[in-house]
């Protein structure tokens, strides 16, 4: 999968025929690999090309920045998670006020001079352009003057309930990752790198790896997590912390995993932490060694957690 920023100025005559979708597609939930997964499908079938566009930052960030929602998946995240669905090409666009004032008919004349296009796939709920105008009858309207077709996945769903990243976000805000990742349909994850702390964890016989966090990433709520870390190609199981440090009187949010059975320097490498399971919230203990014990406790609870499941292999 390639990336570009913008759009392109003009597709050429010997340009494959493009099948593309336009979202913001936060997470990469199930509901939109379902679109993508159809129109990569219908790409193939055609020898054509699969063509996603997105913005960055999130429009919501841009046009009314006091509920900017946190980040699912940074760009590079949601790149490489199209990127395993298949996708030929991911085309970002930034979101500016500029950008929100296209009409839908500005967006879908840059859209077929730039792409040779032949189909939008597109989710049951689409629309685009200033005040959502370009709606799914629009689009078929337009598309019947530009040789291009309208494909209108329905939604994904269970129990009624209507998969969006919204819901991922409500799930993971209340530490409920069970149904943030079935609502994935791969555990939710942080990419980062490791970078110098404190040293408090290899004080208490736990040494930790501190991740430097993008600003604005989602995070699930202060606690200890059974997790799964990526490091040099391969899953280790891993007890994670998330909070403050309050033992210690910290006052940073930190992200750290202690990887089990495990020794090395890895500073500054990049790691993949897979959230599985909540074990506990972060408590302020009144000693370090009170803290460590509990610690112990956190590193077989991981275990027992982690036994039966098998590493993420659809996050490799």
């Amino acid at each position: 999968m390639r990336t570009e920023f913008g759009l392109p100025d003009g597709a050429g005559e010997g340009d494959p025929l493009v099948f593309l979708t336009v979202g913001n597609f936060d997470g990469v939930h199930r509901g939109h690999r379902r679109i993508v997964d159809r129109m990569v499908a219908a790409a193939r079938e055609h020898g054509g090309e699969s063509v996603l566009v997105t913005f960055d930052p999130h429009p919501r960030c841009v046009l009314d920045p006091d509920r900017c929602p946190p980040r699912l998946t940074t760009l590079d995240e949601k790149a490489d998670l199209l990127a395993a669905a298949g996708l030929s090409r991911l085309v970002v666009l930034e979101f500016t006020h500029e950008l929100s004032r296209w009409t839908a008919d500005q967006f879908l004349e840059r859209l077929s001079k730039g792409f040779n296009l032949r189909r939008m796939v597109v989710g049951h709920d689409f629309a685009l352009g200033h005040r959502r105008s370009g709606d799914i009858p629009f689009l078929r309207s337009w598309g019947a003057t530009r040789a291009f077709d309208v494909d209108v996945v329905d939604a994904q769903r269970e129990g009624g309930e209507v998969f969006s990243s919204s819901l991922v976000r409500a799930a993971l805000a209340h530490g409920d990752l069970d149904s943030a990742n079935r609502v994935l349909g791969h555990p939710y994850f942080v990419d980062s790198r490791v970078e110098h702390g404190e040293r408090i964890g290899t004080g208490l016989g736990f040494p930790t790896a501190n991740l430097a966090i993008t600003p604005g990433k989602c995070l699930p709520p202060r606690g200890i997590y059974a997790t799964w870390v990526r490091l040099r190609g391969e899953w280790h199981p891993a007890a994670t912390y998330v909070g403050y440090r309050p033992t210690f009187g910290g006052t940073k949010l930190t992200v750290e995993p202690h990887l089990l059975d495990f020794s090395g320097d890895i500073y500054h490498e990049p790691v993949r932490v897979a959230f599985i399971a909540r074990l506990r919230d972060d408590v302020r203990y009144a000693t370090p060694e009170a803290l460590s014990e509990q610690m112990a406790r956190d590193v077989a609870e991981t275990r027992l957690r982690l036994r039966p499941r098998s590493a993420p292999a659809e996050l490799l």
